[in-house]
């Protein structure tokens, strides 16, 4: 096996245990009682700091190389948060099922996003699988679209979920080209502790106040697990696979997540929203298989 094969094999391993655990999200999103911009800052506090105490137990460096470095990762943090903030939104609208396939509308604006970092024009096969993929997302929400219902839950929480993946999308392939040469972890260390101080404003305090043991039980969870190991998981796959590849599989997220949901909350998908995860999980078998043998 070269370097090249070992290299997307480690990808893939740790770009499948980042979508486990992100298929946890909607749960967390539906069973925390706190509103999307608390649960948000709460999450990343919790985040940040299971990341430092993480580079301390390695003695890695939490400093970046720049100012430049340090205003671009930054920035990069304050997508993340545009992006977690409308996530959990969608799927307080909407269910879990219909937020997360929405958000997982993402690999079709990578496709077309990546490209103008590697100065190429996106492949035809690649424009196909997306397209396919978002057809899947549409079939979620189309009963509301054909019935003209535009002002239901289900179409408001697919469209935040969509606006979430293009943020998503955009985080991703600039974290990927832009800071390639910067730790994963410390990475998104820095984003969770900006997404923390920039939300501050925005929080519930008397909210936050009044939590129950259980639901600081499920924050830890997410933070630690579902935000801090998750995400980095996913800034690992981003420099050994193609930033495309990344998220075409990472669709696999929202079938286990409406399936957790299934399981927890209850929450049984039409038979719409079946066909519409397996387009999507057709898809990312698809892309698995491409991106082992690429």
């Amino acid at each position: 096996m070269n370097d090249h094969s070992h290299s997307a094999r480690a990808g893939l391993l740790v770009l499948y245990a980042s979508i486990l655990l992100l298929a946890l999200n909607g749960f967390f999103a539906k069973v925390i009682p706190l509103e999307a911009a608390s649960v948000t800052q709460v999450r990343s506090v919790v985040a940040s700091i299971a990341i430092l105490l993480v580079l301390l137990a390695q003695k890695t460096s939490f400093r970046l190389g720049s100012i430049k470095e340090y205003l671009g990762v930054y920035g990069l943090g304050l997508l993340l948060c545009i992006h977690w903030v409308t996530y959990f939104y969608s799927i307080r609208l909407a269910t879990v099922a219909v937020g997360m396939v929405a958000l997982f509308s993402y690999p079709v604006m990578t496709v077309l996003i990546e490209p103008f970092f590697k100065k190429q024009r996106p492949k035809l096969i690649d424009l196909a699988a997306a397209c396919v993929m978002l057809f899947g997302v549409f079939l979620m929400v189309s009963d509301d679209i054909l019935s003209g219902d535009l002002g239901s839950g289900a179409f408001l929480g697919a469209s935040w979920g969509v606006f979430s993946a293009f943020i998503f999308a955009l985080r991703n392939t600039s974290q990927k080209y832009l800071f390639p040469h910067v730790n994963s972890i410390s990475l998104m260390g820095h984003q969770t502790l900006a997404v923390a101080l920039m939300l501050v404003p925005f929080i519930s305090v008397s909210e936050i106040q009044s939590l129950s043991m259980k639901s600081w039980g499920y924050i830890l969870l997410l933070g630690c697990f579902s935000t801090a190991a998750a995400h980095t998981f996913l800034s690992m796959s981003l420099k050994r696979l193609p930033a495309k590849t990344v998220g075409l599989i990472s669709c696999m997220t929202p079938v286990f997540g409406a399936g957790i949901a299934w399981a927890l909350l209850d929450e049984t998908p039409a038979i719409i929203v079946f066909f519409g995860g397996a387009i999507v999980l057709s898809v990312a078998i698809w892309e698995t298989i491409k991106g082992r043998a690429a």
